[in-house]
């Protein structure tokens, strides 16, 4: 075993052993400023392991009931999630995923990996589901089409059904720079000053962003009754 594997596997304790990791400007297109060389990834579609071990961490600290997902691509987000309410004893990710073949794919993985209880796969447009649920989420990781991110947020806050947080993945304000074509120039900036405007709303308490990386924004919601 090398001592790279084992740095790895304490690094992120609750990523599959068997997967290979990258650093991450070797899977995905990144300019300087984005220091993508301190992270790293499975592949370009996924999440970095660093986003994913906070989240992690994050689910640890808050001990929600109901935590969002959308777009579960290869599914080691949902895993990430899934693996912090193991830790927990309770806690139930809504992974919400169009494609029915990577829902297939996420379910499987989530049986080898002893998770399935702790997931419910929803098969489905984020939109169409988050106008129908009634589930009231603690926290919503939102990691989609990037052009749909901003609208499945504004859907949950206009329903009321998300509480405590809001993460938006891939808002860095390089990504045009070194990603062309996708999403468009257009499309990242109208994603990014719809989620700065979002930052304004009176329901809103809090907004940070890091730019490092693919980039991440995340809002921290008022308590209902502070709004």
């Amino acid at each position: 075993m090398s001592t790279l594997g084992v740095f790895r596997r304490n690094k992120f304790p609750w990523f599959p052993r068997l997967l290979k990791v990258k650093r991450e400007d070797r899977v995905h297109p990144h300019v300087a400023e984005e220091r993508a060389e301190l992270f790293e990834a499975f592949n370009a579609g996924t999440t970095e392991l660093e986003v994913l071990n906070w989240l992690h961490a994050t689910i640890m600290l808050l001990k929600p009931s109901a935590i969002l997902e959308t777009g579960a691509a290869d599914g080691l987000g949902t895993i990430a999630l899934a693996a912090a309410c193991r830790n927990n004893g309770f806690g139930t990710v809504h992974s919400v995923e169009l494609d029915p073949a990577l829902c297939r794919s996420l379910e499987s993985k989530l049986r080898r990996q002893g998770l399935s209880r702790f997931v419910e796969v929803h098969c489905a447009d984020s939109r169409e589901f988050l106008r129908a649920n009634r589930t009231v989420f603690d926290v919503g990781f939102f990691d989609s089409m990037c052009e749909f991110r901003a609208e499945e947020f504004e859907i949950c806050l206009e329903r009321g059904t998300i509480r405590t947080m809001a993460v938006f993945h891939d808002t860095a304000p390089t990504r045009c720079e070194s990603l062309k074509g996708w999403p468009s120039d257009e499309e990242h900036a109208a994603y990014r000053a719809r989620l700065a405007a979002l930052g304004g709303d009176r329901r809103v308490g809090g907004f940070f962003e890091s730019k490092l990386s693919r980039g991440l924004t995340f809002l921290i919601l008022k308590p209902v009754g502070d709004a």
